[in-house]
């Protein structure tokens, strides 16, 4: 079901349920309406067999809605943690952990890194990698960010089958390397 039908339909039952909510309340501090309201549906409402089969069509369309929410509340933290591809056969489905640790080798295989960490978000039309780096002092940053860029997209992609379409590569810190226990 589409994200924002869903939004709709919760936002609407939502409102129905506070609307109840409140009729009931009243009618917890106003004993008096609760009897005359329910003398007003046994008398007219209850007797006319058309009324009757309309509070039974919006009860088993509240029930149903209510249903389908429930459901649909309880599978989507399952799609959100990995990215599907349909194939002739099937479906494959690569998780986003899989992805960042695929990420994680390629970056660490390229000289000049000396700690890395991997996130990805998943997107309409693929993944965005986030690497965040230590590198060495002595490496020129924007060329051995861009080979990382390559080489983690390309990595991915030819793993995993899963587009990358974007690769952000975040310098955290410039690893020195000096040894505190040096002798001047």
């Amino acid at each position: 079901m589409n994200s924002s039908l869903k939004r709709i339909i919760l936002g609407t039952y939502y409102v129905i349920i506070i609307i109840f909510t409140m009729a009931a309340l009243f009618l917890t501090f106003m004993p008096d309406s609760f009897e005359s309201l329910t003398g007003y549906i046994s008398s007219s409402v209850f007797t006319n067999n058309i009324c009757r089969f309309i509070i039974l069509f919006v009860g088993l369309v509240g029930l149903a809605i209510s249903v389908i929410l429930l459901l649909s509340g309880t599978n989507d933290d399952a799609d959100k943690r990995a990215v599907s591809k349909k194939t002739e056969i099937g479906e494959i489905k690569v998780s986003l952990n899989s992805i960042e640790s695929i990420a994680l080798a390629a970056t660490k295989r390229l000289s000049g890194i000396k700690e890395a960490k991997a996130s990805v978000i998943k997107g309409m039309e693929g993944v965005t990698v986030i690497i965040k780096a230590v590198v060495l002092s002595d490496v020129n940053i924007p060329t051995l960010s861009e080979d990382v860029q390559v080489k983690v997209k390309k990595t991915v992609e030819d793993t995993s089958g899963i587009r990358v379409t974007e690769v952000k590569v975040v310098v955290d810190n410039i690893f020195i390397g000096y040894n505190k226990n040096r002798v001047e």
